[in-house]
């Protein structure tokens, strides 16, 4: 989800977001990356700190985490949780996920010994589709059910990839995906395409999260959807970067 710290801790109103703010003044200064909704607000730290705030007050959640993801409907909060010894810069060689729960401010864990990373609820919030590499030994996108139960590949499950309609290569380093609006089941990612260049591409899932269709839009950077259901892209034509609109089917 790529969202500003302020605008996430302001976007959806409500009492708990003017306690946030009230309570913790440097919560939008300190956060590199946050999301919320009415019951619900998480944080990043520079440190990679994830913090719970609830009654103006910040509780820590993980010592080292990333890519924090708010379920549908407001009520827990599944994130990346990186080794304490892990510093900020270094490669991530080791990552499990967990889930926090506004409920009851407890935290369980999904997935372990793998390099589990950028989780991101399904539009009805039953699952959860997150990367990993290690687990078949080719970057895939992988899904669980919040109870960490199911877990189930969802890229590149063939031995024939050239064939697969769900060959995906694999994404750029912790690139966030985003589904499309209206609950489309779509979603947007970067992927390299040469050492110095990225291409986005688009993913289509079926109502049972499983993959139809995957297709390239082209080289370009800092992909996003329209509300008509576009995909809005950057791209480097003549040494200038020029903004590109796809539509998306």
């Amino acid at each position: 989800m790529w969202m500003a710290s302020s605008l996430a801790l302001t976007a959806c109103g409500g009492a708990d977001v003017e306690a946030a703010s009230s309570g913790d003044a440097t919560v939008a200064e300190q956060s590199q990356s946050a999301v919320a909704d009415r019951r619900i607000i998480v944080y990043l730290t520079p440190s990679q700190q994830l913090y719970g705030v609830k009654d103006g007050k910040s509780t820590l959640i993980a010592e080292r985490a990333s890519a924090p993801s708010v379920s549908p409907d407001g009520s827990q909060v599944v994130f990346s949780k990186l080794p304490s010894s892990w510093n900020v810069g270094e490669p991530v060689k080791s990552a499990e996920l967990h889930l926090y729960k506004a409920s009851n401010g407890k935290t369980e864990r999904l997935t372990a010994g793998h390099d589990d990373q950028s989780p991101s609820w399904t539009p009805d919030g039953k699952s959860i589709l997150f990367q990993s590499k290690l687990r078949s030994g080719l970057a895939s996108f992988w899904r669980v059910k919040p109870n960490g139960k199911n877990l189930e590949q969802v890229t590149n499950r063939s031995t024939s990839l050239a064939t697969d309609p769900a060959y995906v290569p694999a994404p750029v380093s912790n690139t966030p995906v985003q589904w499309g609006p209206n609950q489309r089941r779509i979603i947007v990612y970067l992927s390299p395409q040469t050492t110095t260049t990225t291409e986005v591409r688009v993913m289509k899932l079926d109502a049972q999260d499983n993959v139809t269709s995957a297709y390239s839009l082209g080289q370009g950077t800092s992909p996003a959807w329209t509300e008509e259901g576009n995909v809005r892209f950057q791209r480097e034509v003549n040494g200038q970067l020029v903004d590109v609109e796809v539509s998306v089917q």
